[in-house]
């Protein structure tokens, strides 16, 4: 049953994925027309969730199955071949990525032929992949310093609309200074080849440290209490991450955490309209109800608390507070069901982190911390 604080437009939406799982098919027309006050949001929630199935249907069958529900990790991780450094797919033979004639680097290449060359940088492995961009490890050779070099994986042949979406991401960022966000060094354009380059993190990523289990209650609330401090920082300042979760919390040589990955953030100021309703999807794991429901007008800091919590709710158990086989379902759960307490699934958690967490998963945003700086 829908709780208490649930609205409306959310318990629609529960209603529905709910048909679904059951096999029932779901007259979308009629559905509009039987709320014509919710009409536009419902619109857009059954766009965002036809995304969002096209992305499950698309995903790699060869990639073995995350048991654990938290998400793959964004990070270096040892390469099967280390000389090999690989690109995004591109479609002629006119390749922004080749080798210029004399690169100024070229006589000290240390991965043999497969080097690959990018303007001022030089690429030595692809460290991460995602649905929008490919991550390289590269050195900046006029500065002879190690990055992480992001390029648009479509290439010459990216959209307006994704262009400006991955400006948008390297804009917030680079706004940001802050030692718990991932610094943004150069944004740019090469040969037809959007990117920008950002400050390369030795170390892992925190779904990467918590997948074998739950850390200690203090060192879980100490990393939390960082995160928060940094994104009270991007709060303050107009940014809304909008995509907090393990993956994309990277931890430094020292233990400290980092945040990246600000594809989906918000200016709360200047949203130029790509991030509105319904247009951005988010981690199901890790997305709050207001944000799940596809009413994006309303994801502002209050969602990021949200998910702050989430972030801590899987340190302090192991697992996100809602998990299931398929994220439609996962999505239902976020929309329609109450999180397990994590003192059921870890004893040892502490009264006050449980309760802390909880207080952040509260379906209505208003009876969430009022700020990532008071969580």
């Amino acid at each position: 049953m829908p709780s208490d604080d649930q609205d409306p437009l959310q318990s629609l939406i529960a209603e529905i994925l709910e048909a679904e799982n059951r096999g029932e098919s779901v007259d979308r027309d009629a559905m509009v027309g039987e709320h014509p006050d919710l009409a536009d949001s419902l619109r857009d929630f059954f766009a965002q969730h036809d995304r969002m199935k096209a992305a499950a249907d698309q995903e790699d069958p060869t990639l073995p199955p995350n048991g654990s529900g938290i998400d793959a990790p964004t990070i270096p991780r040892e390469p099967a071949n280390e000389e090999k450094a690989t690109m995004p797919p591109r479609g002629d033979g006119d390749a922004p990525t080749m080798p210029p004639t004399n690169p100024p680097s070229a006589e000290g290449a240390s991965v043999g032929d497969q080097v690959r060359y990018f303007g001022d940088y030089e690429l030595v492995e692809e460290i991460a992949r995602g649905g929008m961009g490919v991550v390289f490890k590269a050195r900046q050779i006029n500065l002879n310093r190690i990055v992480a070099l992001k390029m648009i994986l479509a290439g010459q042949f990216a959209g307006e609309e994704d262009v400006q979406r991955f400006y948008t991401e390297a804009e917030a960022a680079a706004q940001l200074d802050h030692p718990g966000i991932v610094p943004i060094f150069e944004i740019g354009e090469h040969a037809g080849q959007h990117y920008f380059s950002m400050g390369y993190i030795e170390g892992e990523s925190l779904a990467h440290k918590v997948a074998d289990g739950p850390l200690p209650p203090r060192e879980a609330a100490v990393l939390v209490k960082k995160i928060c401090d940094a994104m009270a920082y991007a709060h303050e300042r107009g940014v809304v991450h909008r995509d907090l979760k393990p993956a994309n919390i990277l931890i430094d040589s020292n233990g400290q955490p980092k945040v990246t990955d600000f594809g989906l953030a918000k200016k709360t100021e200047t949203d130029s309209g790509l991030t509105g309703t319904g247009q951005i999807l988010g981690t199901p794991a890790y997305m709050p109800p207001e944000q799940a429901s596809g009413k994006t007008e309303g994801v502002g800091p209050l969602a990021d608390v949200y998910s702050l919590g989430e972030i801590l709710y899987c340190l302090l158990t192991g697992r996100p507070p809602f998990q299931a086989a398929n994220p439609m379902d996962t999505l239902l759960q976020v929309l329609d069901k109450e999180p397990i307490s994590p003192r059921q699934l870890n004893p040892s958690v502490p009264v006050d982190l449980e309760t802390i967490s909880l207080k952040c998963l509260a379906k209505d945003p208003i009876r969430r911390y009022s700020t990532a700086h008071n969580l």
